[in-house]
């Protein structure tokens, strides 16, 4: 062949080959569509093998390894001069169509087997590399083979023990030939890169993994072949994303020491997919703000306070000592133990008078949020809000957790109550527990631990709960407040101590949040909600009056009240029935109810009533009628003083749903039980007093699903209804026997633990769900909570 591409033989034989197609095409039109196939073929090659001859002389490689694609563009030049001649004859057309099928079959196949192998020629080469470093410069080689780790910024702080546990976590367990992947979750500026940066630069990873550790940074918009290249070198334009990877993993096929691939910043979980390789060489570390359940998750915790402190003081000077370290410990709460806080302000201090520190903490212990202080903490933060982009609602259902009190457990089913409202989710739950596990993957929100083997009937959000940190809920209420306060969808109002924010007189609010504590005595202005439709209130007081305004509220659906104070609370100014007539649902939580039960008895609109660890007393036996002619669910929860279920509520001949969970006081059902002829969904759990249920159940035709769980002394259950589904008797070590109906029915699910489940093994037409639930969780279930009165 003479010279290969170092004179004009490259270029002249596309141009040919090119031309010759174009006037082909012209000419005739038998072969059009070999000859395009052909032509897109080649023009989409020649870049590729143009980069390929610069390279190759550059590392001086034999000239013979890219003549077969100057000889394939010769032949193709030839027989398509040939093509441009046939016209008539069926029998030349038919064999040249079937050469230049061949001759496109062997371009396509010279692509996929001739250069593989040179591909991998040249990982081998790369890898030679990177175990000699200084072969690999003698031969002229530019590019590194590896990507360095981050040096470290100064001492870390907090996270030695933390690099144990995830040493622990990324070698035990391996499954066999397939890769350890381990992902490192937290919200934003946790300080989950600097936490790897330090794994990656202990002394046992780096004697084990030497210079096989590769790091990459992926952030929210990435390019696979840009990612490819910052690993292995060049990677041509023309390259897929698929044959980009692929190269990845032919790397690691050919490597024989042990890889670690630490990929920071991720936000999709194909991400991790596409570098996974099957190799028990291999391992994947990642940071992300996301939880992503297919694999292996080390949730990075919150720093401890002496390590926030030491982390705040490095930050605002080592030497600094004449600032009382009572300071110190308020402004690193103020930091919310958050190290991208603690950094951020500690490094605005430093070297600063100490009446600067002082002014610091007056602004951030204020009405200020931590948000305002600096503008890179706020940015960080708002990075995970694109997850959010195409769903409004689960944007918006975050921003709802800004409603509660900072510090505070909120319990699914009160978000229920107002999702159900705002976003009409289902009344089972199952929207709204979907919505919150969405949140605690993206480490928006936290949700308490599932109890092993844990197990709900009639609601998912029964006993389930969600909290937020301190800084995710500032960053919900900041983007609440972008807005001028008349014009905002939902507001929040933070009334500490003294300090009563300036409102107009009207404001537009559909929802409506006040949080107040036990130091706040002022009355409110004359300010009018009349669009509110959700008003949560929480205190934290022994007599509280209920803002004058609420009787104006008269769109008002959805009213959540909460003292989250020790003692239980008296509600006063709870306005009279005519004033909210538009009640749907209502949520009261540590109060006492007997001054306010006569005007939830006259609500006709009311659906849901919860009473949530309320002193009840005789407030529902005063032998006065109740209107609740819509009730269609009642919550009973930790009630103690709770002995019997009101005769009075047994005429609710429309309600569904009965939960009285945790009232250990409970000791009977009134024997008008059975008039509840619509109940469905019955849930008697933990009452541990609890002996004997009315003969009247027999009368609940409609009922479905019945909870007896750890009722202790229960002994009878009297049932006569063919529509029964399902029924939880863990813990009801003294119901020997199910009733004969059960028994004849076969569609009958029963929920009971190991020692019990002998008792109804042998029939064949009830299916048995043996639970095995933890002692200590068992414990708590049955033990009163107790609250001082």
């Amino acid at each position: 062949m003479g010279e290969l591409f170092g004179g004009a033989l490259l270029g002249d034989a596309v141009s040919k080959v090119s031309t010759a197609i174009i006037a082909a095409i012209k000419k005739t039109w038998h072969f059009k569509a070999q000859l395009n196939e052909m032509k897109e073929c080649i023009e989409s090659m020649t870049p590729i093998f143009a980069d390929m001859e610069k390279l190759n002389k550059e590392l001086d490689r034999r000239k013979e390894e890219t003549d077969g694609f100057v000889n394939l563009l010769q032949q193709a030049e030839n027989l398509v001069q040939k093509c441009s001649h046939i016209k008539l004859n069926l029998w030349e057309r038919y064999s040249h169509a079937s050469k230049l099928d061949a001759l496109n079959k062997s371009l396509h196949t010279y692509v996929q087997i001739y250069l593989q192998l040179q591909m991998a020629r040249d990982v081998k080469e790369a890898l030679v590399v990177v175990k000699d470093p200084n072969r690999g410069l003698q031969k002229g080689s530019s590019s590194g083979w590896w990507s360095s780790v981050p040096l470290l910024k100064g001492d870390v702080i907090g996270f030695d023990d933390r690099v144990t546990d995830l040493k622990d976590m990324m070698f035990k367990d391996s499954r066999g030939d397939d890769c350890s992947i381990v992902v490192v979750s937290a919200a934003g500026g946790s300080g989950k890169t600097t936490f790897v940066t330090l794994f990656c630069h202990d002394p046992y990873i780096k004697g084990r993994f030497g210079k096989n550790i590769y790091f990459v940074t992926i952030s929210r918009v990435y390019d696979k072949k840009v990612i490819i290249k910052n690993l292995l070198g060049e990677v041509p334009d023309n390259t897929s994303d698929d044959a980009a990877i692929q190269q990845w993993g032919s790397f690691l096929a050919e490597n024989e020491s042990e890889v670690l691939l630490v990929l920071d910043d991720v936000w999709h979980g194909n991400v991790i997919t596409d570098f996974k390789f099957k190799s028990p060489r291999y391992k994947i570390l990642v940071t992300s703000r996301i939880t992503f359940k297919q694999f292996k998750t080390y949730k990075l915790a919150s720093l401890d306070t002496q390590d926030a402190i030491h982390l705040f003081c490095q930050s605002a000077s080592p030497e600094q000592s004449n600032i009382p370290d009572e300071l110190v410990k308020k402004l690193v709460k103020c930091c919310k133990f958050h190290p991208l806080a603690l950094t951020v302000i500690g490094g605005m201090l430093k070297g600063t008078h100490p009446a600067r520190w002082e002014v610091m903490w007056k602004k951030l212990s204020g009405n200020n949020s931590l948000l305002d202080s600096d503008q890179s903490i706020l940015e960080c933060l708002e990075k995970s809000l694109y997850l959010f982009d195409k769903e409004p609602e689960l944007k918006q259902c975050y921003l709802d957790l800004g409603l509660f009190p900072e510090d505070q457990k909120i319990a699914a089913t009160a978000l229920m109550d107002i999702w159900a409202h705002l976003y009409k989710h289902d009344d089972e739950g199952s929207a709204t527990m979907d919505i919150l596990d969405r949140l605690s993957s993206i480490n928006l929100a936290t949700l308490s631990p599932k109890r092993k083997h844990s197990h709900t009937i009639g609601n998912h959000c029964v006993e389930e709960f969600v909290m937020q940190h301190d800084v995710m809920r500032d960053l919900a209420i900041h983007l609440n407040s972008q807005k001028s306060i008349e014009h905002r969808e939902t507001l929040i109002i933070n009334a500490y101590g003294q300090d009563l924010p300036l409102l107009p007189q009207t404001v537009n609010a559909r929802v409506l949040s006040i949080s107040t504590d036990e130091r706040f005595a002022l009355a409110w202005n004359d300010v009018q909600f009349p669009k509110a439709e959700v008003f949560v209130f929480n205190f934290m007081s022994k007599m509280h009056p209920l803002p004058q305004f609420v009787q104006h509220m008269k769109r008002l659906k959805v009213l959540n009240i909460t003292n989250y104070g020790y003692n239980f609370s008296k509600i006063e100014n709870f306005p009279e029935p005519q004033y909210l007539s538009g009640l749907t649902r209502i949520r009261l939580d540590h109060v006492s109810i007997s001054s306010i039960s006569k005007t939830v008895l006259m609500l006709e609109n009311l659906q849901k009533l919860s009473l949530i660890m309320c002193k009840i007393g005789e407030s529902f036996n005063q032998g006065i009628s109740n209107k609740l002619t819509s009730l269609l669910e009642i919550d009973i929860e930790s009630c103690d003083d709770l002995a019997t279920f009101p005769t009075m509520l047994c005429n609710l001949v429309g309600l569904k749903k009965l939960s009285i969970n945790n009232c250990h006081e409970l000791t009977s059902l009134s024997e008008k039980f059975g008039n509840l002829s619509s109940l469905e969904v019955l849930r008697l759990a933990s009452c541990s007093k609890l002996v004997t249920l009315p003969e009247s159940m027999r009368h609940l035709k409609k009922l479905r699903m019945i909870d007896l769980s750890h009722c202790l002394n229960v002994r009878n259950l009297p049932l006569h209804t063919s529509s029964l589904q399902s029924i939880d008797v863990r813990g009801c070590t003294e119901l020997h026997e199910l009733p004969n109906l059960v028994k004849d029915f076969d569609k009958v699910k029963v929920v009971c633990d190991e020692e019990v489940s002998h008792r109804w093994s042998d029939l064949k037409n009830v299916k048995v769900e043996v639970v095995e639930e933890d002692a200590l969780d068992t414990f708590y279930k049955i033990m009163p909570k107790g609250h001082d009165k």
